[in-house]
């Protein structure tokens, strides 16, 4: 099986280009990640001023964000399971935009707009070459 994906893996041929984006891509929503562990505090504060079921939740929340982001980061670095990262990113990315009246004070790590819209136009743009790549794959084998 192992052998198997790292022979797929071998048989993929992306651009130079979007090699590099995936790469950076990853580098920058790892950095962003742990910004966010960086920034826990700000949960914190507000986790202790909650009842508990918020607070919970809000715990749930920053923890599986933090996760999505680690992992994300790492799956896009190797270039396994791209997709899924793509997909598991996206509802972060789109939560901070969201939620931007926060951002200062407590999504720190999206502040700035642009780096969230930047982040998000680049996995749409690694997710939808990824899967036309894979589409293309699959049509030439038959």
């Amino acid at each position: 099986m192992l052998s198997h994906h790292v022979t797929h893996k071998g048989e993929r041929r992306h651009p130079l280009w979007l090699e590099i984006t995936r790469i950076v891509l990853s580098l920058v929503i790892l950095w962003k990640g742990l910004e966010f562990v960086a920034n826990i505090h700000a949960f914190t504060d507000i986790m202790m001023n909650s009842s508990v079921p918020v607070a919970i939740l809000m715990s749930l929340l920053v923890h599986v964000i933090i996760v999505a982001h680690i992992f994300g980061a790492i799956a896009l670095f190797t270039g396994s399971y791209v997709r899924v990262a793509c997909l598991l990113q996206m509802p972060v990315i789109i939560m901070a935009l969201a939620f931007r009246g926060l951002a200062v004070d407590i999504l720190n790590p999206y502040a700035a707009i642009w780096v969230s819209v930047a982040i998000l136009c680049a996995l749409v743009l690694v997710l939808l070459k990824d899967r036309h790549d894979a589409l293309d794959r699959e049509t030439s084998k038959n």
